[in-house]
């Protein structure tokens, strides 16, 4: 059988050049599968995770068929859910666009004068996030009317995070003939939306076997007690280089990864309303092992793709399923096993039985202790056993009574104790 290359593909000797000058010299196979179509015009709905070579996969059609674009006016738009990735995504269509198209990025926190400057000097391809687009479509900085390429980028955390109707909103100011592409590591209803409004007749192509699975991983579901979770966390990471540690707000980031350092632990935190410069700094730290511990939120860790990551630990437990598929991919790049620890408190032991269902896990949930050294040796793989935790069956509402009230309890209105002040809670 021939060999494939991005030549048999259809890709111009002048691009093969520019990927050859990065050292990609052979298609991966989402991109052996969709560049002939992609590279002919038709739509496309690519199904591939993070680190599959997506990117170059819509890239090097947007570039090898762009049209040169007059001020403000691109004529191809790529839309990524966060920063970061907007960022990644930029810097590969640079490297495959040298002297061939001219790529920016837009997204906010940054200057948006600067971006309107960029417009007015001319932008081919521009690669942007949901809300900045918006807001220069708003100010009537960009007339995207000329616009005949379009990528749809992560559409699964796209939906996950609301952005479904800026998505359609963009899209809407397109070119009437446009050429749409949607990748996404999952094509579930919310995707699919999508497809039916704004794609003509789209050939998918998925690389499942690339997709983060619970095979690739081991998995650990700790009972713990909330209040010494931190001390799990600097336990486990102590055998790591690299560990990923996922929280749901930034209040929580900033505060685990003080504390964190209050252990002596090398840690930083990660979440979207760092200013940009920070975040380039965490992820880079991070990125070379000179930060041990990222703290970091759902929203800025989408896209995040860090090779070498030892270690994810889930300090809250996802809100679902598709959360925890997510954070814990971020530890098994490119067919690497990975090592992923959820902390789970008593009372959200059966949610996680049931998102271990939903994922087709059956590992139960053990009763961690807190002096077992065999925490250490969990980031590399080792076996880690403790006595298995039952999850109690839920009482029926028949068998359930309620507390008697009395006027003697010593619980007044709204929950504050008679003649006292509301009871507070310390959280670690």
């Amino acid at each position: 059988m021939p060999e494939i290359t991005f030549a048999s593909l259809g890709v111009d000797a002048r691009i093969c050049r520019n990927l050859a000058a990065n050292g990609i010299t052979s298609p991966t196979p989402i991109q052996a599968l969709t560049l002939a179509d992609a590279l002919a015009g038709r739509d496309i709905c690519g199904k591939a995770g993070t680190g599959s070579g997506k990117t170059l996969a819509f890239g090097v059609p947007m570039v090898q068929n762009v049209r040169r674009a007059r001020p403000s006016q691109p004529t191809a738009l790529v839309l990524v859910p966060t920063r970061e990735l907007a960022k990644q995504v930029a810097e590969v269509l640079g490297q495959v666009a040298t002297k061939l198209a001219r790529v920016d990025v837009f997204y906010g926190g940054s200057s948006m004068d600067r971006q309107a400057k960029s417009l007015k000097r001319g932008v081919d391809i521009a690669v942007a996030t949901p809300g900045r687009m918006i807001d220069l479509m708003e100010r009537r900085l960009i007339d995207l009317s000329e616009v005949d390429m379009v990528v749809v980028d992560e559409a699964d955390r796209m939906a996950d995070m609301g952005f479904v109707p800026q998505v359609n909103k963009i899209l809407a100011g397109t070119g009437d003939s446009r050429h749409t592409m949607l990748f996404s590591a999952t094509l579930d209803a919310d995707v699919t939306v999508l497809v039916r409004r704004h794609m003509v007749d789209p050939v998918t192509h998925a690389v499942p076997e690339d997709q983060p699975t619970v095979a690739t991983m081991t998995h650990h579901f700790l009972l713990v007690d909330p209040a010494e979770r931190l001390d799990y966390v600097e336990r486990m990471s102590s055998g790591a280089e690299r560990t990923l540690v996922f929280v749901r707000t930034r209040d929580s980031a900033e505060r685990v990864a003080e504390r964190l350092r209050g252990l002596g632990v090398d840690a930083e935190a990660f979440y979207g309303g760092l200013r940009q410069s920070a975040r380039e700094r965490a992820l880079h730290r991070f990125s070379i092992g000179k930060t041990a511990v990222l703290v970091a939120t759902d929203v800025a860790a989408r896209g995040l793709d860090v090779l070498g990551l030892d270690l994810v630990v889930h300090y809250d437990v996802p809100e679902d399923h598709k959360a925890y598929l997510h954070r814990s991919g971020r530890t098994a790049r490119g067919g690497a096993q990975g090592v992923v620890a959820t902390l789970v408190p008593r009372h959200q032991a059966r949610e996680v039985v049931r998102m271990q269902k939903v994922v087709g896990l059956d590992t139960g949930i053990v009763q961690a202790a807190l002096g077992a050294p065999a925490l250490a040796g969990i980031s590399r793989g080792e076996e880690y056993s403790a006595q298995p935790y039952e999850v109690p069956e839920r009482r029926s509402e028949s068998s359930y009574a309620p507390p008697r009230r009395t006027g003697s309890s010593q619980w007044g209105q709204r929950g504050r104790r008679s003649g006292g002040s509301s009871a507070r809670y310390k959280v670690r």
